[in-house]
């Protein structure tokens, strides 16, 4: 059986988080996937002048995004009526995976929430599940966004039993991506602005 990946090498990936070096983190696990084009921003602002300026085909959003939070985020770009990047798959990135929270980017918009930090082979599963199962899209009186009725049941034993099931499998590595030393770098960065 052909197992089926996804090719990310054509497409534009925003990921917005106020910290550095977390941002240099999810940029390296992105280009070691094989994205080429990898966008950053550190608040609202700069993101929302990014999606107005360019074609950027997903947003990986912190869920405590300054000025306000990833949230707010999320339910300015849903709400703009009459922009194009108003239907942009969204994973929102948030350490505090409380149900309470995850109903919170449901309810905002959000397709998906992933927790910090961030595993790559989870965050690869993310993004292949946004792929191959994108669902249609809401527009009611209050709320406009994925359709809010869907649940990840995963597959027994990691394989599924119908013939439209599509086995994941991580791509081979394309292109420069960061150095494992580069990665304990930023790691160790990470820890140290954590703990100040």
């Amino acid at each position: 059986m052909q197992k089926t990946t996804i090719n990310l090498r054509d497409h534009t990936i925003l990921v917005a988080d106020a910290s550095y070096h977390f941002r240099r983190i999810v940029h390296g696990v992105l280009r070691g996937f094989g994205t080429k084009s990898v966008i950053e921003a550190d608040h609202m602002g700069p993101l929302l002048t990014v999606l107005d300026q360019q074609r950027v085909d997903l947003l990986l959003c912190d869920a405590h995004l300054p000025p306000h939070d990833g949230f707010e985020a999320t339910l300015k770009i849903r709400r703009s009526e009459h922009s194009f990047f108003r239907t942009i798959p969204i994973l929102l990135m948030t350490g505090d995976t409380r149900e309470s929270q995850i109903r919170k980017a449901r309810d905002s918009g959000a397709n998906m929430v992933i927790a910090k930090p961030i595993a790559p082979r989870l965050l690869y599963d993310h993004l292949t599940w946004i792929a191959f199962h994108s669902r249609p899209f809401v527009d009611a009186p209050n709320y406009f966004g994925p359709d809010r009725r869907f649940k990840i049941e995963g597959y027994p034993n990691g394989a599924g039993r119908r013939s439209t099931d599509k086995p994941l499998e991580i791509a081979h590595e394309e292109g420069p991506a960061l150095e494992q030393n580069e990665i304990d770098s930023l790691f160790n960065a990470a820890r140290i602005g954590l703990s100040q």
